[in-house]
């Protein structure tokens, strides 16, 4: 890299953690005042802990707002680099837009590939520390004392033949054992029915029917792969009622799904996502909403490379030409246009309206295209 890409890379990066000092500042403030009026009124807790919590939600926050942050920041650098002069003299030594354009994409395109491998599984871990330190704060004081409080527990599972949902008490003690557990299987419709794969897939979810319901008062799921049920009661539509004292059956759930079943009411990390997908898609039920997710994490250098080439059009109008603030402005509502349809987009991806992969990546590529062809626009004429 010449002394020049480096020059206008470390600006680029300047502007760049300026736009996120000033933008994380806004929502922690924000989260602070509104977490002061709902949490601390209710769990009497001290401004420093609430600051703590805001802290830790802050990055996930945050990651919604990352776009935004690379437009700003590379508008307010490049306009800083055009108020200065410095465009002038680069592109009257024979540079082109082009040219001093591609240590910005550099620099944004690995912002979002950094972003997606490295602080989005940690925004999801700190998600998960403000949860558990919220539930904490939100139990009575002597609830949070007594080591028998039990959390109700949701399970599921799936094989080809059917699905199960288990609901159940896991006690802080013994986490292997489920107290006042229900089981509820559902069947598949027979497979011969269905034609294509993705019919199968359909069907299955919305073809269900209800088989039996057992309900025990204790289920201990053991290494070998069987849950050991004792004093049980079986409801079945096809035999009705049936009572045993004990009685096992096979599952797919290990140890480690009991442990990590509150983890999964959150986003998984980019790392856990495709053994989530699987998971879930194993079990029978739909995984569509994980894999919006993953294209999104995927697509988000490209989306942060189109956030930068609208950035470059609105701001290399020369200062003493006129209208740079309406350039800029105009800039700004591009990018909460842009903002706009993404989601609408991902709304439609997770609604099955139309393809994921077309849902997560048009909105990025479209913007890339247009933002180039306005750049060549403003550069070749």
């Amino acid at each position: 890299m010449s002394l020049i890409d480096r020059y206008i890379a470390s600006r680029i990066l300047r502007g760049i953690i300026t736009a996120f000092v000033i933008v994380t500042a806004i929502i922690m403030l924000v989260d602070f005042v509104e977490a002061t009026r709902n949490i601390g009124e209710d769990g009497n807790l001290s401004l420093l802990t609430i600051l703590g919590l805001t802290a830790l939600k802050a990055p996930q926050l945050i990651e919604q707002t990352i776009p935004f942050v690379v437009l700003f920041g590379v508008m307010g650098a490049l306009y800083g680099l055009n108020k200065r002069s410095e465009l002038i003299v680069l592109r009257a030594s024979g540079l082109s837009a082009w040219r001093f354009l591609r240590p910005a994409v550099f620099v944004t395109g690995l912002l979002g590939l950094i972003w997606a491998i490295a602080f989005n599984p940690l925004a999801t871990q700190a998600m998960q520390h403000y949860e558990t330190r919220l539930a904490s704060y939100s139990q009575p004081a002597e609830a949070t004392n007594t080591s028998t409080q039990s959390r109700q527990v949701w399970l599921r599972e799936g094989s080809d033949s059917g699905q199960i949902v288990i609901r159940g008490l896991q006690s802080p003690i013994d986490r292997a054992t489920l107290t006042d557990v229900t089981f509820y299987y559902y069947d598949y419709p027979d497979a011969t029915q269905i034609q294509t794969e993705t019919q199968t897939k359909v069907n299955k979810a919305e073809q269900t029917q209800f088989s039996r319901r057992i309900d025990a008062d204790r289920a201990t799921l053991l290494p070998s792969g069987y849950w050991k049920v004792q004093n049980l009661g079986e409801n079945s539509t096809d035999n009705g009622f049936a009572r045993q004292q004990f009685a096992s059956f096979p599952t797919r759930l290990t140890l480690n799904d009991l442990r990590l079943d509150n983890r999964r009411k959150l986003r998984p990390p980019f790392w856990d996502l495709p053994s989530e997908i699987a998971r879930v898609e194993a079990a029978g039920f739909s995984a569509v909403g994980l894999r919006m997710q993953w294209h999104s994490l995927l697509s988000l250098p490209l989306t942060l490379i189109a956030m930068t080439i609208i950035a470059a059009g609105v701001s290399m109008h020369l200062t003493r030409s006129g209208g740079t603030l309406r350039l800029m402005l105009a800039g700004g509502c591009v990018g909460f246009g842009v903002y706009f349809f993404n989601n609408l987009m991902t709304a439609f991806g997770q609604a099955q309206s139309m393809p994921i992969i077309m849902a997560a990546w048009s909105v990025p590529i479209l913007v890339l295209f247009c933002g180039t062809a306005y750049l060549s626009k403003i550069e070749d004429g």
